[in-house]
């Protein structure tokens, strides 16, 4: 049986306590290869911004910035710069431009938010283990999330919740506000915890063994 519960006023409190930062701060510098067949490179961060050229399957690039989910690049092999859709290429390399702090981190979020997975990566540190080990999305604006096993066993129940309405809200806002839905799953894809937009509010489901903890 699983625990269901409103949360209106938690997810307001969760939105005071992880403000997350404007995406085009992020630091450039990560390379990425060309996963589609062949890929419009665009003038612009929209579906509506004039195609500049195409880069093709197996393509270098490098970021120079990124907005939402779109990534501002430079082609290797010819130096043209444009902007792909983040969904079409695949990271091979991160940034080594962090200067003292070294490379950028990547927590699984940085396509989606790269504040909300530099935020992430510095409680991390703090840790000593990082929260998720896969960030996968998926139809019907769901985001399903695997935790490493060192989260599981080392956070409480308090924490895992603060965590999951923090996803949800920066989930959230990348879909402008849209009803969405936030899952948390094991290596085996069973379902440990999930938060999804119904017509009274948000609903939060937990699975047994977590909503004795």
């Amino acid at each position: 049986m699983k625990k269901r519960l409103v949360l209106l006023s938690a997810c307001a409190l969760c939105t005071l306590m992880f403000s997350v930062p404007d995406p085009a701060a992020a630091a450039p510098g990560d390379s990425y290869r060309v996963s589609g067949e062949k890929v419009n490179l665009r003038s612009g961060p929209s579906e509506q911004s004039n195609i500049r050229s195409t880069v093709s399957q197996g393509d270098d690039l490098l970021e120079l910035r990124s907005q939402g989910p779109w990534i501002g690049v430079r082609v290797l092999r010819t130096g043209e710069e444009g902007w792909v859709y983040s969904d079409l290429v695949r990271r091979t390399a991160a940034s080594t431009l962090g200067g003292e702090a070294g490379p950028v981190a990547d927590t699984g979020f940085r396509q989606i938010s790269p504040g909300f997975d530099q935020l992430l990566a510095g409680i991390g540190s703090q840790l000593g283990y990082r929260f998720a080990g896969k960030v996968e999305r998926a139809e019907g604006n769901l985001l399903r999330v695997t935790p490493t096993q060192e989260w599981l066993y080392n956070t409480g129940r308090d924490a895992k919740l603060m965590t999951v309405l923090a996803v949800h809200e920066m989930w959230k806002s990348y879909n402008n506000g849209r009803p969405v839905a936030v899952s948390l799953v094991d290596g085996r894809g069973s379902s440990l915890m999930s938060i999804r937009d119904e017509g009274n509010g948000p609903v939060l489901d937990l699975a047994d063994a977590l909503a004795m903890n």
